[in-house]
């Protein structure tokens, strides 16, 4: 089985469960949960649970926050080779509203300020898998981490680039530059907007070079929309379904995404089929809804029964 690099980058998540989100200026009564590690702990959690060997291509601090990661990262099996000597990993605060909505507060560390010489020792081969996210491209750092997705130790892989919510905020030459690298572009329907719609990525893809990409349109209970081109050029689109769930059962949409990536690409570093491997990313997304956390992603087993 090939490895999976993410670059994700790990946060903590500090969790509010609240009523509605207050008004600027206001307050609102709710709950809080124990600080849990997030952000690319739940893509890389969720590909190691598939049984993937998984390693976290992003820097984890040298402080409590940067330990609490690393420990919950390396009890499943996730290599973490990239440490800061200095500094400590970020924190996010998660507002969770009723139906399930999050709504994110997000203060970086170390992950936003990724050296060059620490990505120098990952060397990827042409059967691995590399997750890139737009969080981490959108950075200070942005422009070091698309220097290694396209340079010798980055780029032997195939790329799978999580758009994220923040795309808009990526300068464009730096996603140009990971968007022509890319084999699968994975999207929900916010993003793709945000980016000018279906049609507006598939011409700049095409634009890039990079017409042969695999889109994902990650519809949350519509399933997932797989565009991909053919053999003779033309444009194929399937949708691929997901569990159907009550309002009832969604209780907290922290990490769908990061579950569905992180599946996603342990199942494609398997040699799965893609549409298999989609299917299998849905189900792992939405069983991460029906549970509180971030890092709730199913393990093997579990999709297996499904």
């Amino acid at each position: 089985m090939s490895t999976v690099y993410s670059t994700v980058s790990a946060i903590i998540n500090l969790p509010l469960t609240m009523p509605h989100l207050p008004e600027r200026g206001g307050d609102v009564l709710g709950t809080a949960a124990d600080p849990t590690p997030g952000g690319g702990v739940n893509t890389a959690l969720a590909a190691a649970r598939q049984g993937a060997t998984t390693v976290l291509a992003s820097p984890l601090g040298a402080g409590q926050w940067g330990r609490l990661a690393r420990t919950a990262l390396e009890a499943e099996g996730v290599t973490c080779p990239v440490l800061a000597p200095y500094g400590d990993t970020g924190l996010c605060v998660t507002i969770v509203e009723p139906d399930g909505e999050r709504t994110f507060l997000t203060a970086s560390g170390v992950e936003a300020e990724m050296d060059p010489a620490w990505l120098e020792t990952l060397t990827v081969g042409v059967d691995d898998v590399v997750i890139v996210s737009g969080y981490d491209l959108a950075y200070p750092s942005g422009a070091a981490l698309a220097d290694w997705v396209t340079s010798a130790g980055g780029a032997g892989g195939r790329l799978v680039l999580d758009v994220s919510p923040v795309c808009e905020e990526v300068p464009a030459e730096l996603l140009d530059r990971v968007l022509v690298r890319a084999a699968v572009v994975s999207l929900n329907e916010r993003e793709t907007a945000l980016l000018g719609g279906p049609a507006a990525l598939r011409e700049r893809l095409a634009g890039l070079g990079n017409d042969r990409a695999v889109v994902l349109h990650r519809l949350g209970a519509g399933g997932t929309r797989v565009e991909t081109i053919d053999d003779d050029g033309g444009a194929r689109e399937t949708l691929v379904l997901s569990l159907t769930l009550s309002p009832e059962q969604v209780v907290d949409t922290t990490g769908a995404g990061d579950a569905h990536t992180g599946v996603l690409a342990a199942e494609l570093a398997s040699g799965r089929p893609l549409l298999d491997a989609v299917r299998r990313a849905n189900l792992a997304g939405a069983i991460t809804v029906t549970r509180r956390g971030p890092a709730t992603s199913p393990t093997r087993e579990e999709l297996d029964r499904l």
